[in-house]
Order: C-alpha cells, then sequence, then structure tokens
C-alpha cells in the first residue's frame, strides 16, 4: 500500500485508503489530514450538524461522519452535489452526510442551524 498517505500525526486518516484519498482530491493538500488537524481544536460530539463549507468531493464529511459521528451537510459550489453522493453512498454514510450545490455568499440554511463550520 503506497504509505504517502500515512502519518504518525494523523492516525485517523491513515486509516484510509490512498485511492479513495486521491480520487476525492481538488486541490493540493490532503483534506484527511487537514480535516484530523482542525477537529482537534474542536470539540465534536455525535449528533452534533456540521457544515463542511466548500468541500470538493465531500472527502472531508465523509471523514468527519466517519470518526466523530456528526451529521455534515457537505456544500459546494463548484462540485456537482449528484458526484459527492455517490462517494458519500461508496463510503455508506449517506444517513449522515448530505451534500448541498450551494453559494457562501447566500447559504440556504438557518441562523444558528450548525453546531460547527469548517472549510478546508
Amino acid at each position: 500500500m503506497d504509505d504517502r498517505f500515512a502519518s504518525e500525526r494523523f492516525p485517523r486518516s491513515s486509516r484510509y485508503h490512498p485511492d479513495w484519498i486521491i480520487a476525492g482530491a481538488s486541490g493540493g493538500a490532503n483534506s484527511l489530514w487537514l480535516a484530523e488537524w482542525l477537529a482537534e481544536g474542536l470539540d465534536l460530539r455525535p449528533g452534533m450538524r456540521v457544515l463542511d463549507l466548500a468541500c470538493g468531493r465531500a472527502s472531508s464529511s465523509v471523514f468527519l461522519r466517519r470518526e466523530f459521528d456528526v451529521q455534515v451537510w457537505a456544500t459546494d459550489l463548484w462540485f456537482s452535489p449528484s458526484e459527492a453522493l455517490q462517494r458519500v453512498r461508496d463510503a455508506g454514510v449517506e444517513d449522515g452526510v448530505f451534500p448541498v450545490h450551494a453559494d457562501a455568499r447566500s447559504l440556504p440554511y438557518a441562523d444558528e442551524f450548525f453546531d460547527a463550520i469548517v472549510c478546508i
């Protein structure tokens, strides 16, 4: 297995298959490492509602759902929610990750709806 995506610093992320990480890449950085690092500073608890803004192909959304049992609204303007939904279904987390097509300047959510907002 390709160990470029394995890191002692990021044990949760290191359990994900490199092919899955690469297939979900939408930028230069490993979004799972960034999500794991960011989550260290958040008090994520099961059932919390998290907005994953500009989530790309929803890799970070899948990670947050699997690792912290939170509900995630995977919101992006440029990537298709249908593509994200297929990835979410393939990961088996469609019960807690909800792909949405939206512009960050005009989000379709009520004020105070989310417990946490991330943008990776």
